[in-house]
């Protein structure tokens, strides 16, 4: 069963790990297997199915249903999505969440907040995401939906 604290880790974890990617890259590291591996870890690409809408994405590349258009969001590099530029490589070094509100529902949590991000050059941001958690068979929990937005500006 999910629990309250189960979604506080796993936005937490998503949010540091916004962090993480960027100075991965600031500091010359691999970013590409550092992002694959927090993929790996936290999403549900290898064992089944995740619905990925990313915030900057749209036309015929709106929608990240693979593992490898989600890679290619956090970090770019990737011919097949041209218009990515690498949301993760900002680097962003402050990420966090508020005005959370959640449903659990056996192994789900289903979550809307709103994320700030703050980049190394003092620029501020935020979205609007929604979540799928899932606690999987091997006791992780991964995202199968992850929804971003900007918020709407009448």
């Amino acid at each position: 069963m999910f629990t309250d604290d189960m979604v506080h880790k796993a936005l937490q974890t998503w949010c540091d790990n916004v962090v993480a990617v960027g100075q991965v890259h600031a500091e010359g590291g691999d970013v590409q297997a550092f992002a694959t591996q927090v993929l790996t870890d936290n999403y549900d690409y290898d064992r089944g199915q995740v619905l990925f809408k990313p915030t900057l994405t749209y036309g015929a590349q709106t929608f990240r249903p693979t593992k490898e258009g989600a890679l290619s969001y956090f970090v770019g590099g990737n011919n097949e999505f041209p218009d990515d530029k690498g949301f993760k490589l900002k680097p962003w070094v402050k990420v966090w969440y508020n005005k959370l509100d959640y449903i659990l529902h056996g192994d789900l949590a289903i979550v809307q907040c709103n994320v700030h991000f703050i980049g190394g050059d003092d620029s501020h941001i935020f979205v609007n995401k929604s979540f799928v958690f899932k606690q999987c068979s091997d006791g992780k929990v991964r995202i199968i939906l992850h929804q971003s937005s900007l918020p709407y500006q009448p």
